[in-house]
């Protein structure tokens, strides 16, 4: 007797764990469902919120090229032919990142001037079917996607050190304050430079303000420019993959000195770098 009520003890123990565990079970799914529903909902806001950043970015980068252009006008009525002409250096490179990333700045600028309201314009904006995906949000993306975001910092980790942070700042020729499109890593001259991520060389050239210059075009509208290098590896229509060195370090164009001039940019739009400087070598 004692042997059977011992056994259905048993039993009904095993019946109750066994029922605990289901019920376990089915906690830590609809736990995991939340996490996952909160995570995507945390994605989108982010995206969104990007979006947004983006639109005001392409606000304030037509702007910059406004007062480019002024300013070169500026000086040529002051005639001061020396810096009018390098002012126009400046612009034409801005105009061969457009050309050869598709984006037409003339156009947008036209956009931006027609007596609409501001949310109209800004409907305007980005109005390309491009998916843009956020530096961060790119680590939620699997490997393929995450390889063709520009997040590989481009100079060895041990001469990462930015020197010159993205925004406006004091021009040491033309002694005004201007918008400094990218970050300088004050790595010296003869550095490795790194593509930053998986894409397509779409210009590589000698430009009288920026030097010989790399611009890479990745996944998402995203595309990096390499700046002021002493030497060129690369040539336009190569493919090349995150890591492969594209060039030196060095001063060349109007430098005061041997660094790497870096840029990311989403459609054309310069965006802060620091933002995408996540894995380093």
């Amino acid at each position: 007797m004692k042997r059977f009520i011992l056994l259905f003890a048993l039993q009904n123990l095993l019946i109750i764990n066994l029922f605990a565990q289901d019920k376990g079970k089915r906690e830590l799914e609809a736990d995991f469902e939340k996490f996952k529903r909160e995570q995507e909902q945390d994605f989108q806001n982010f995206k969104q919120k990007r979006q947004e950043e983006l639109k005001q970015l392409e606000l304030d980068y037509l702007n910059y090229y406004n007062e480019m252009m002024g300013l070169k006008n500026h000086y040529i009525k002051k005639k001061e032919p020396q810096k009018a002409e390098e002012v126009q250096d400046i612009i034409d490179f801005e105009n061969s990142i457009a050309h050869a990333l598709k984006y037409n700045i003339l156009e947008r600028i036209k956009i931006t001037t027609q007596p609409k309201k501001a949310d109209n314009i800004k409907e305007k904006i980005f109005d390309n079917k491009t998916e843009i995906i956020p530096p961060n949000a790119a680590a939620k993306e699997n490997k393929k996607v995450k390889d063709g975001i520009p997040v590989l910092t481009p100079v060895p980790k041990r001469l990462a050190r930015i020197t010159s942070p993205f925004g406006v700042r004091f021009h040491s020729t033309l002694h005004k304050p201007i918008k400094h499109n990218g970050v300088d890593f004050g790595c010296g001259r003869g550095a490795e430079v790194y593509a930053s991520a998986r894409g397509r060389v779409v210009l590589a050239k000698f430009s009288r303000s920026y030097g010989n210059y790399i611009i890479i075009e990745h996944e998402g509208g995203t595309s990096s420019v390499y700046a002021h290098l002493d030497k060129i590896k690369i040539r336009k229509g190569d493919i090349v993959k995150k890591g492969d060195i594209i060039g030196y370090s060095g001063s060349t164009g109007r430098s005061t000195g041997p660094h790497l001039h870096y840029e990311v940019r989403i459609k054309g739009i310069p965006v802060n770098p620091k933002d995408y400087l996540v894995e380093t070598k």
